[in-house]
């Protein structure tokens, strides 16, 4: 006898294991809006390699966890501290990447739409410095 599951979305009775066509209907609807030129920059092999050599430079941790709250973490996203959208010319840049847990990344993110985007920017800058000087 299967077993089911409640969508979290629509409510709607599903199989577990599977995933509720509304899902799926706005997974598509966000992958037609999303902007092709970054859709294609994300998937390239060279953003892949930078990518890459970000984890490893930070030994696939979260700087912010392990500066300010002194734990050892893994890191899950590696961020570009000034916007692929505000500037084109650095998204390959290793000094414009960090590598954040996805907890971390949304803070960062939701601190820079509050307005405090150039704050971020300069917190997330000293903390790339503090990782050189120590990882020296």
């Amino acid at each position: 006898m299967p077993i089911y599951k409640r969508c979290s979305y629509c409510g709607k009775r599903i199989r577990t294991g599977t995933v509720c066509e509304c899902v799926k209907r706005r997974y598509k609807e966000y992958d037609q809006s999303r902007d092709k030129k970054l859709k294609a920059f994300y998937s390239s092999s060279a953003w892949q390699s930078i990518r890459k050599q970000v984890i490893e430079h930070y030994n696939q941790l979260d700087i912010i966890s392990y500066f300010e709250e002194k734990q050892i973490v893994y890191g899950e996203t590696v961020h570009h501290i000034i916007p692929v959208k505000e500037d084109w010319s650095r998204r390959y840049d290793v000094d414009n990447l960090i590598y954040l847990t996805e907890q971390h990344h949304q803070q960062v993110h939701e601190a820079m739409r509050t307005g405090k985007s150039e704050a971020v920017k300069q917190y997330l800058y000293s903390l790339i410095e503090r990782w050189k000087e120590e990882m020296k």
